[in-house]
């Protein structure tokens, strides 16, 4: 009897940890990817069931945070077990992107692990010239201007005074 209970549970939660998806492999091309480029997500998945959906969530960071909106882009299916979708990041300040897959086998989503991606940081080839996108602090130069053609229009006007 005892026996007969054991094998029951056995056979009941074998075939459910049989069907659940694997991730094999996820490549990404470029392997080092800079900050605003397209990177191609290439994820090989077995499963012993149809996978009906597979979903690439992808979010850009920074050392200290994430930025709020992600990616979330379908994986389309281009051999019976390689998923693969693209996704062009946005953040100049990104340095490194995580990403994980959602993935819907027999009406059930499975998600796996979060993985971290660094991103590859521009090298400049010479240092001697001024960067061409050097990001610089608005605003100082418009009320200094004014305030020397102020100060002119009345140094002027008191010269004018005085003769």
């Amino acid at each position: 009897m005892l026996f007969a209970f054991a094998f029951l549970i056995v056979s009941v939660f074998i075939p459910a940890v049989l069907a659940d998806p694997t991730v094999v492999r996820v490549t990404i091309d470029p392997a080092k990817p800079l900050p605003l480029s397209t990177i191609t997500f290439t994820a090989i998945l077995t499963s012993n069931e149809t996978l009906d959906e597979v979903w690439l969530l992808v979010q850009e960071c920074r050392v200290d945070l994430c930025f709020a909106y992600g990616f979330n882009k379908s994986m389309e299916q281009i051999t019976n077990d390689t998923y693969q979708a693209q996704c062009t990041l946005m953040q100049e300040e990104a340095t490194q992107i995580k990403y994980q897959l959602k993935i819907a086998c027999n009406e059930t989503w499975f998600t796996s692990n979060t993985t971290f991606v660094p991103l590859a940081v521009e090298t400049k080839n010479n240092t001697s010239e001024a960067p061409h996108n050097q990001v610089s602090t608005p605003g100082f130069e418009i009320p200094l201007f004014v305030s020397s053609f102020i100060l002119i229009l009345v140094f002027n006007n008191w010269r004018e005074k005085i003769r």
